[in-house]
């Protein structure tokens, strides 16, 4: 099992992870939109990708103080894109808001699963890396790093 999680924005977030092998991250990537559907071939040609796990965007207060008001619209074309090349090759698309993900994947969480000291310095990769967590747990079961079934103390 290999998912993908996005941070969708101008600078787009990208982490793949092997929830069964905890610990292991195998890519971490913090690309243009451009440049994600190269990125997410090349990930999928290697490993097969299971799920793609998104951050929904959602229009609100904090959308509209953005420093870059163009960020929302650079979201919602990644978005769009990602769930059309997901679809094409059969993957499972999964998006979730920010506010239902990061309360739950804490910097915590992804120290236990190997996500956090990975993604130090790349915000958004980071991000993409709450959201592939989640989604391993939450979607497909796997244990939550933080519990004694996953090994922790």
């Amino acid at each position: 099992m290999f998912i993908a999680g996005i941070d969708p924005g101008p600078m787009v977030g990208a982490v793949l992870i092997r929830p069964t092998r905890p610990t292991e991250t195998l890519e971490i990537a913090q690309v243009t939109p451009g440049s994600l559907r190269m990125l997410l071939d090349e990930w999928h040609a290697w490993f097969k990708l299971t799920a793609l796990a998104a951050e929904r965007f959602v229009v609100g207060p904090r959308a509209g103080r953005s420093r870059t008001p163009s960020g929302g619209a650079a979201a919602r074309t990644v978005l769009g894109d990602l769930e059309a090349w997901a679809d094409s090759l059969g993957i499972d698309f999964v998006l979730r808001s920010a506010s239902e993900v990061k309360p739950w994947a804490t910097d915590a969480r992804l120290a236990a699963a190997g996500l956090l000291e990975p993604t130090t310095g790349m915000r958004h990769a980071r991000d993409g890396a709450r959201h592939a967590l989640f989604c391993a747990c939450k979607t497909y079961g796997l244990p939550d790093p933080l519990s004694a079934r996953a090994g922790a103390r």
